[in-house]
């Protein structure tokens, strides 16, 4: 359904087993397109995972792409070859891989957590000159400011503390109170994506539950009103970057 520019993307379209994995995976976005099939402009991977029981991931190698984690709920841990040692991340924390000229690691999650993982890219060949690095946030890092009903707190962009090498990358997490309405600039000539962690919302026109996901459709405003307390997480960035994005890799 496309409304006002926007385009929900439904939960039951694409919620599936992890493959490999005990988990559930919620793809918003895979090889570089939303799941509505439109380019995703440098965001190449978006899942929502859930782990219905311990994991660890085996020792496995990236490269060129920036790789953001969110923990939503429980615990993570990883290891890499850049650091040489494991390093715990809870419910809050997030992290940052600019995996550059490559890098080996290791990751594990706990049942009960849910993690936003997310591939950029910031210019791969680019990125393959470049020293990887990772950077790891703890939730008190991600300050909150207020406007009347709703809360942001800036990841990326704004006052947000992960620093991206992906052009123009912008990621806020929003909280609207139930029956406010709000509107947030997301800028003109952007791609953005919205994920509803909880709650019930009309974004830009058209109704998103937990779990929907809604593709602004080039807006340059989300607005949000909110049935039920809702609880957004926004990621925008230019339609058209300086370079041309790998897609498919």
């Amino acid at each position: 359904m496309e409304t006002i520019g926007a385009v929900v993307l439904p939960k039951q379209d694409r919620a599936k087993p992890a493959p490999g994995v005990n988990a559930l995976s919620n793809r918003v976005v895979e090889g570089g397109y939303a799941a509505d099939g439109q380019p995703s402009a440098a965001l190449f991977f978006w899942s929502h995972t859930r782990f219905l029981s311990d994991f660890t991931f085996g020792l496995h190698p990236h490269e060129g792409f920036e790789i953001i984690s969110f923990i939503l709920e429980g615990r993570t841990r990883h290891f890499d070859t850049k650091t040489d040692r494991w390093l715990d991340l809870r419910g809050g924390d997030a992290q940052i891989i600019r995996s550059g000229s490559g890098l080996w690691h290791r990751e594990g999650a706990t049942k009960g957590a849910r993690v936003f993982q997310m591939w950029f890219d910031p210019g791969f060949n680019t990125a393959l000159r470049t020293e990887p690095s990772y950077t790891d946030h703890p939730a008190g890092q991600f300050t909150a400011r207020a406007s009347g009903d709703v809360i942001v707190r800036d990841q990326v962009g704004g006052d947000g503390p992960i620093r991206a090498r992906t052009e123009g990358l912008s990621i806020s997490r929003v909280a609207v109170v139930r029956g406010a309405r709000a509107e947030l600039d997301v800028g003109a000539d952007r791609f953005s994506l919205v994920y509803v962690l909880a709650g019930e919302a009309r974004v830009n026109g058209v109704r998103a539950a937990t779990d929907d996901a809604v593709r602004l459709g080039g807006a340059s405003v989300m607005t949000v009103e909110a049935a039920d307390s809702a609880d957004l997480f926004l990621v925008s960035l230019p339609s058209q970057p300086a370079y041309q994005p790998v897609r498919g890799r």
